[in-house]
């Protein structure tokens, strides 16, 4: 193998290992090599035992959730922050927000430190822990069953924790996005997502370009329930000019 080639397949698992799941177009487009590439690549990779192939594209194998989320912290952590600086935008002095669990969402929370009385919501740890060293701002952790590989809380006690707030605005990520609405890959971490959104009068979605032509297996919501998108400019033009098309205020940094 290449010197070229042995980065780019360390890229590979990367992306793949980051995002839990990827296909052979997005993959080729990324790196800048004919999805034929992509492909013997993938096939190597996965005898290797670093990730596993499906059809069309591939997905981190079984039993690395933990490492998942570490890479994940890292991939396109760049388009992370800009993101969550420009959601941050939308939050107003005392207002209550939800933020839920993700590497993305929780790219938001230094650009909410300057926002005077602020109530956060969220059921994620991580999210939790990185507020509490701002003392000015309120913040209430849901309880509910740890899911220990995302640091966040599901289930029923996170929904009943839910039933005596009132949320302004919930910031989201999300497992995949295009015109038909939000998905994920986690069954019960879904079903909370559903609640959570439900929860609060208006949605904002982070996802980063990576996350369309993504799609799980359980769908969380359509675009109608999505208020705003925020993504980067590599998303593709026809899926942005849909969601713009149903209602979604798309906001690309």
């Amino acid at each position: 193998m290449t010197m070229l080639g042995a980065e780019r397949r360390k890229q590979l698992v990367q992306l793949v290992h980051g995002e839990g799941v990827a296909q052979v177009g997005e993959l080729a487009r990324r790196l800048k090599v004919s999805p034929s590439t992509i492909r013997r690549d993938l096939t190597d990779l996965q005898s290797e035992g670093l990730l596993a192939r499906t059809h069309g594209g591939a997905v981190a194998p079984e039993g690395t959730e933990e490492p998942v989320r570490q890479l994940r912290s890292k991939a396109f952590s760049m388009e992370k922050q800009r993101l969550g600086r420009a959601a941050a935008g939308l939050v107003e002095p005392g207002s209550t927000i939800m933020v839920t669990g993700g590497t993305t969402t929780q790219a938001m929370t230094p650009f909410l430190v300057d926002v005077p009385e602020l109530t956060v919501v969220t059921n994620s740890l991580t999210i939790a822990v990185a507020l509490s060293e701002h003392e000015q701002i309120d913040v209430v952790v849901l309880g509910g069953y740890l899911r220990h590989s995302e640091m966040s809380l599901l289930g029923h006690l996170t929904r009943e924790a839910l039933d005596e707030l009132s949320v302004d605005m919930a910031f989201v990520g999300t497992y995949g996005v295009d015109r038909r609405g939000l998905t994920g890959a986690h069954v019960e971490e879904a079903d909370t997502d559903r609640f959570l959104l439900r929860s609060a009068a208006k949605v904002a979605v982070l996802a980063d370009s990576s996350k369309f032509g993504v799609r799980g297996p359980v769908r969380i919501a359509g675009p109608e329930r999505m208020s705003y998108l925020f993504t980067d400019t590599d998303a593709p033009a026809e899926e942005i000019a849909a969601l713009r098309a149903a209602g979604v205020t798309v906001v690309q940094v």
